[in-house]
C-alpha cells in the first residue's frame, strides 16, 4: 500500500529545487559581470605596463626590473582568476545531457590542475532535471578540488552507475585521509574549513539524494552520492 504524498513537503521540495536553479543562474551573472568588468580592466594595465616596458628599454634598468615584477605578478593574478572563474563557469545545463557535463567537470580539472581522473561513466545516463544535473556538476568540481588540495594525489577515481531509480557518483582517492567532521545533528561543524563538505551534502539533500563520506588517517577519503533519476 502506498504512503499518501505529503503535499507540504512536496512543495518544500520543489521550492528548493528552484532556489537550487535560480542560484546557479545568479552565480553565472556573477561570474560573467567579473569576467567582463574588472578582468578586463586587469588585462588593459597589463597591457599599459607592457607598453611602458618597451618605451623605457635600457634607459633604466632599475626602473625595468619593478616593471618587470609588476607585470608578472598581474599575469599570475590573472591567471589565477581565470582558473576560478572556469570553476565557477557552467556548461550549457539545458542543451548537455548529464554525462557530457560531468566530462567537462573532469577535463577542465585535469587541464587545471595536472592531476589525472580515473573517470568511469556509462556512455548515456537517463535524462534527470536540471537540479539534479546542478547538484552533481557541484559536488563534483568541489570534492576533486578537495582531492587536488589536500590529498595531494597524482590520481583521483570517479566512477558514476545508474539504476533504474537513482544515479550512484562515487570519487576516490588514496591520499592521507583525515578524520570527517559531524555535518548533521547538533555537532553538525560550523567550521569555516568544512563549508565545502557542508555544501556538497546540502545540494544533495536539496533534491532529494543521499551524501555518505568516508575517511580515515591513512586510509584515503571516499566520497559517494546517490540522487533519485525524477527528482
Amino acid at each position: 500500500m502506498r504512503r499518501p504524498t505529503d503535499p507540504t513537503r512536496s512543495g518544500r521540495q520543489l521550492a528548493a529545487r528552484r532556489l537550487l536553479a535560480v542560484t546557479e543562474e545568479e552565480l553565472q551573472r556573477i561570474v560573467l559581470d567579473i569576467h567582463d568588468g574588472p578582468v578586463q580592466t586587469l588585462f588593459a594595465v597589463l597591457g599599459r605596463l607592457t607598453s611602458l616596458q618597451a618605451r623605457l628599454g635600457d634607459a633604466s634598468p632599475e626602473l625595468a626590473a619593478e616593471l618587470d615584477r609588476a607585470t608578472r605578478q598581474l599575469e599570475s593574478a590573472l591567471a589565477d582568476i581565470r582558473n576560478l572563474l572556469g570553476v565557477f563557469r557552467s556548461p550549457l545545463f539545458t542543451q548537455r545531457d548529464l554525462a557530457r557535463v560531468l566530462e567537462d567537470v573532469v577535463a577542465q580539472h585535469e587541464d587545471v590542475t595536472g592531476q589525472t581522473v580515473l573517470f568511469e561513466c556509462p556512455s548515456s545516463l537517463p535524462p534527470v532535471s536540471l537540479a539534479v544535473r546542478i547538484a552533481l556538476y557541484r559536488v563534483l568540481q568541489e570534492a576533486l578540488a578537495n582531492a587536488f588540495r589536500h590529498a595531494k594525489v597524482p590520481e583521483v577515481q570517479v566512477v558514476v552507475r545508474n539504476t533504474r531509480r537513482s544515479i550512484q557518483l562515487e570519487v576516490a582517492d588514496k591520499g592521507p585521509g583525515f578524520v570527517p567532521p559531524p555535518l548533521e545533528g547538533p555537532q553538525a561543524t560550523e567550521d569555516a574549513a568544512h563549508i565545502g563538505l557542508r555544501g556538497m551534502r546540502e545540494r544533495v539533500l536539496l533534491v532529494g539524494g543521499s551524501f555518505s563520506l568516508e575517511s580515515a588517517p591513512g586510509q584515503g577519503t571516499r566520497i559517494r552520492v546517490e540522487v533519485p533519476v525524477r527528482a
